[in-house]
């Protein structure tokens, strides 16, 4: 009786809620409490952990020194400049003289001279420049080697990005009670989302800034410590030194029952770049290199905050109120005035090489031709892309990159300073009347083709806030230019190096064979393999000699398999090694069903093939009947003619050879990225 009274209160309760909460929003509270409920009970175990282990190290802690300059530093260095910069070397100079012994270690290579003058410090070692300064810390903790480092009181770790000191760093060492601590640094970190995406917390909880951090004989004598340094790999990337390290270190000893602090403990704002004076007053020895950048509120608008500049009140304080070398601050403040008002072309790549061939044609081939006309390129991945990146940028060119928050706010901004912004597509991936016309979305499931679309309709949304397009064909072009007024035409052309690979082939053939090639760049090709299937398979049948080359992604059809004696199948290849695999075989086919989309394909399979003196067989459509001079430089196809114009080219080796040697001569004059220098560039981007 009781049991049913209380399925129905349940049962009335769960009934309001659901009433109550209009669109569940209230019945998501309760769950979301409960989640948290359970968080809590679930951390209390490992509260008690790091609470018993806290009291076992207190204990344990014996960091009363004698001999207080008996610290050993690892200072790191890379330099971007020719030689090495001043400010370096005073800071270093200041830490060498706190310290008993100290490592220099150099990311990359340093003149001769600057390895001698930072010699006089202490013992140097160069290294190749990878895993930023977090890999370079390793590198001088595992040289140096654990019995070494525990004979010290203290080892400090410290990069090259300060400038200073403002104040006796033995004053800066004094404030902290090592008896009481295992760890210190100069400035704490906000816990924050994970932005590094390699946080293995989750997120960025709160934690030691990592460019200057003491570690105590107490943590020196942890075997974990050591442990911890061998297994840190792989931080190449600025996110991965931060996600694997930087935002990871505190959290990780002081789960082990190890305490730290810091002595700048409020860094909200970014204190240290945005306020380097302020912090500077509540005595931070140091200022950030980075922190001169901010020199004016332009640099501001650029990360999206509006803020005064505290640098030229800051250069007048170290002027008036310090004994440091003002010529150094100003020497590293005309540098960054100087260096970064150098205007370019940023490239921001949507597609991020996940497809290859459009990164390669569509980036770095543009950035090439550009570079040949004596502009300044950056190329930047679309999920690194910061809105600073385009500060500098007299052109922003946004390639396939779906829209997202980041690159709205580029555009806001480029707006307003008069930057001209460019939508490159090579494809008719812009909206979804297109894109229903494959056979690969066609056999989609409804929450797959759901998803796709709105892919396709961020590519669009994306359109919609650049100012001009950019695109490969013509038939690209006159749809584009249904969404946009301003629509240039810039063509797939050969990179230097593609240039220089098809040349080193040598075509070796001395069997009777006569090979023919279908490439398959990508999932959309089967069904143009299907529009040719009927002339392969009555060629195949008439001519024991020919054999068909398949290279990447086709389902091959059932009907094939009685020929598979004549049928060679390739791995998708790098395109390094695309112009070995085209040169072993005679023809090569292009066909393309005639639809929209097809209209709007570019002529890269005819062009990389000519590039190794093969001939293409392609259908007469769009970008193909445009660049190929039917039986000159290559042959176009209608529908019901390939098996007659295939059957040609099997029978007739000469005529083979000289549509093969017209394309070579034609391609290597007019589609590569030295030879064709569009007026597009000249005339619309200028």
């Amino acid at each position: 009786m009781i049991g049913n009274t209380v399925k129905r209160w349940i049962r009335n309760f769960t009934t309001r809620l659901f009433i109550l909460s209009g669109k569940y929003k209230l019945l998501f509270y309760i769950l979301e409490l409960t989640k948290n409920i359970a968080k809590f009970f679930w951390r209390i175990p490992k509260y008690i952990k790091r609470t018993l282990l806290a009291l076992q190290r207190d204990k344990q802690r014996r960091n009363n020194y004698s001999d207080i300059k008996n610290r050993y530093l690892i200072y790191t260095i890379y330099e971007h400049q020719s030689s090495l910069q001043d400010y370096k070397v005073i800071f270093l100079e200041a830490l060498a003289k706190i310290s008993r012994d100290v490592l220099i270690v150099v990311n990359g290579k340093l003149p001769q001279a600057d390895i001698n003058r930072l010699a006089q410090y202490g013992k140097v070692l160069e290294r190749e420049n990878e895993g930023y300064d977090v890999a370079a810390f390793r590198h001088g903790i595992i040289h140096t080697g654990k019995e070494a480092l525990q004979q010290y009181n203290q080892l400090i770790l410290v990069n090259d990005t300060n400038i200073g000191p403002f104040r006796d760093l033995e004053e800066v060492f004094s404030e902290f009670n090592s008896d009481q601590l295992d760890f210190w640094g100069i400035s704490m970190g906000e816990e924050q989302l994970d932005f590094t995406g390699y946080n293995p917390y989750g997120k960025i909880p709160k934690h030691l800034q990592s460019y200057f951090v003491v570690i105590e004989n107490s943590l020196l004598r942890y075997e974990g410590f050591y442990d911890y340094w061998e297994k840190l790999s792989d931080t190449d990337s600025r996110n991965k030194a931060i996600g694997k390290h930087e935002t990871v270190f505190a959290k990780y000893f002081y789960d082990r029952g190890f305490k730290y602090d810091a002595l700048i403990k409020d860094t909200k704002d970014s204190a240290l770049y945005i306020h380097p004076l302020k912090l500077l007053k509540q005595g931070c020895p140091l200022v950030k290199y980075s922190a001169f950048r901010n020199y004016d509120r332009e640099q501001y608008f650029w990360h999206g905050l509006e803020r005064e500049s505290e640098i030229p009140d800051l250069m007048e304080y170290i002027a008036k109120e310090t004994d440091y070398p003002i010529e150094v601050v100003s020497s590293i403040l005309e540098d960054f005035k100087t260096r970064e008002n150098q205007s370019y072309i940023l490239i921001i790549d949507g597609v991020e090489n996940i497809i290859p061939q459009c990164t390669r044609y569509r980036v770095l081939n543009k950035a090439e031709q550009l570079r040949e006309l004596g502009y300044t390129v950056r190329v930047i991945n679309n999920s690194l892309v910061q809105l600073q990146d385009a500060q500098f940028a007299s052109h922003i060119i946004i390639y396939r990159a779906p829209f997202n928050d980041m690159l709205k706010e580029i555009c806001r901004a480029a707006h307003i300073k008069n930057r001209p912004v460019y939508f490159d597509i090579d494809d008719l991936v812009f909206d979804t009347k297109f894109t229903d016309e494959l056979e690969f979305t066609q056999g989609l499931s409804k929450r797959e083709k759901k998803g796709y679309d709105t892919s396709v309709l961020a590519y669009k949304k994306m359109l919609s806030l650049c100012d001009y397009a950019i695109t490969s064909t013509s038939k690209l072009k006159d749809e584009l230019e249904q969404y946009k007024n301003k629509v240039i035409l810039n063509r797939n052309v050969m990179s230097k190096e593609l240039v220089e690979r098809s040349l080193q082939v040598k075509k070796n053939s001395n069997d009777n064979k006569v090979k023919i090639g279908y490439f398959s760049g990508s999932i959309t090709h089967n069904e143009n393999f299907d529009l040719i299937s009927q002339a392969l398979l009555h060629l195949l049948q008439k001519y024991p000699q020919v054999e068909l080359h398949i290279v990447g992604y086709l389902d091959i059809p059932k009907p094939f398999q009685k020929f598979k004696k004549q049928i060679v199948s390739h791995e998708y290849v790098d395109w390094r090694k695309l112009p070995i695999l085209i040169s072993q075989v005679d023809i090569n086919l292009a066909p393309l069903v005639t639809t929209t989309f097809n209209e709007a394909k570019s002529e890269i399979k005819w062009i990389e093939a000519a590039a190794v003196k093969v001939v293409t067989v392609a259908s007469n459509l769009g970008a193909f009947e445009e660049m190929i001079q039917d039986g000159v430089t290559g042959v176009l196809a209608d529908d019901n003619e390939w098996e007659s114009k295939l059957e040609r080219l099997i029978l007739e080796q000469d005529l083979r050879a000289q549509i093969a040697e017209n394309a070579f001569e034609f391609v290597m004059n007019h589609c590569t990225t030295a030879n064709r220098i569009n007026d597009f560039l000249k005339e619309e981007l200028v």
